[in-house]
């Protein structure tokens, strides 16, 4: 009886998913070369645009002020999964709208969050760079 009971208490242990912590955070200045591919074609999706400022900074050396380092996406394979990674993570009109440009041509100053609950990145979640931080992971 005893050990039913703990293989069943393991069990549960298993089933709770792991909250997810702040991994990194950065401080990201989204311009126009950002809203822009490597080709020059104009980027509609805000995970493509983060993406794309990831790829600026860590590959191009394209940087704008205030644009600051992450421990991630200085790699490919995970810069690639950044639009998937904003999908998943909390989002809003306003933060969708800055990234892809919707309210004008001008710069945006945001706070990435990079979250998961071990070293795997499982989400992004994105805010305006204001002082008043509420998301987090």
């Amino acid at each position: 009886m005893r050990r039913s009971a703990i293989i069943a208490l393991s069990f549960c242990a298993l089933a709770v998913p792991a909250s997810a912590q702040v991994m990194d955070s950065y401080y990201a200045t989204i311009a126009e070369a950002d809203r822009h591919n490597s080709s020059g074609a104009r980027l509609s999706s805000p995970g493509a645009v983060l993406q794309q400022d990831r790829a600026n900074f860590h590959r191009f050396g394209t940087r704008q002020a205030g644009d600051q380092s992450d421990m991630f996406f200085a790699n490919r394979e995970l810069r690639a999964q950044i639009p998937a990674l904003y999908a998943r993570g909390q989002r809003d009109d306003w933060t969708d709208g800055v990234l892809s440009g919707a309210f004008g041509p001008g710069e945006a100053y945001l706070l990435v969050f990079v979250c998961g609950p071990r070293s795997q990145p499982t989400h992004i979640n994105v805010e305006p760079a204001d002082g008043d931080s509420e998301r987090g992971c």
